[in-house]
């Protein structure tokens, strides 16, 4: 093999890596910008859920004990976000809605005594707590995608991943009240004039 004929080989070789490094990188880059982007979307959703909750607790709708303890964990919820104990504060939240609104007939009692603006309220709640877990499992789903690009050889020798922070699971119970989530969104009176008309 002559040496132009190296040269060549020696030179698609180094083309090859070059280019299996830059895919390799554009899409770890892709894979950190929606992880970004997913987790502010989970903030964004939990402190809605958070918000709705409150909004619940103020609105008249559950009785003084309730609405005291609904309040100070959607509190401790929305004061979290970002910061070190937020999964923590999510899982309380988690557990008062759970406690809250936990008895069917009970749920069913607060809707039937509730008018239209505490029905909306309530419906707000139960999406939003829908809301939190789609968002959740996006995160955590990306998360997991993320991980296994960065534990490739590729990735680990050529340090790819520069100094991003290792991703991780955003682990709290998002499960929601179920009776809440599982009532029938109110039809409002103007909602039923315009269906009739």
């Amino acid at each position: 093999m002559s040496t132009l004929e190296w040269i060549l080989v020696v030179g698609a070789v180094v083309a090859a890596i070059t280019v299996a490094l830059s895919t390799t990188a554009g899409r770890l880059d892709r894979l950190h910008i929606r992880l970004a982007t997913a987790q502010a979307s989970l903030d964004r959703q939990l402190l809605d859920r958070s918000t709705c909750l409150r909004n619940v607790a103020v609105g008249g709708v559950l009785d003084p004990a309730s609405a005291l303890v609904a309040v100070e964990a959607a509190d401790a919820s929305r004061a979290a976000i970002g910061k070190s104990d937020q999964a923590e504060r999510e899982t309380a939240l988690s557990e008062v809605m759970r406690t809250v609104f936990g008895d069917a007939e009970d749920v069913d009692a607060l809707w039937a005594a509730a008018d239209e603006p505490q029905a909306e309220l309530l419906a707000d709640l139960g999406d939003a707590c829908e809301r939190v877990q789609l968002a959740h499992r996006f995160h955590d789903d990306l998360v997991a995608r993320t991980q296994r690009m960065r534990r490739k050889r590729i990735v680990r020798w050529a340090r790819l991943a520069g100094y991003a922070p290792w991703p991780n699971r955003m682990d709290f119970d998002d499960t929601p009240p179920p009776h809440l989530v599982a009532h029938e969104r109110p039809v409002a009176s103007s909602e039923m004039g315009q269906q009739q008309g």
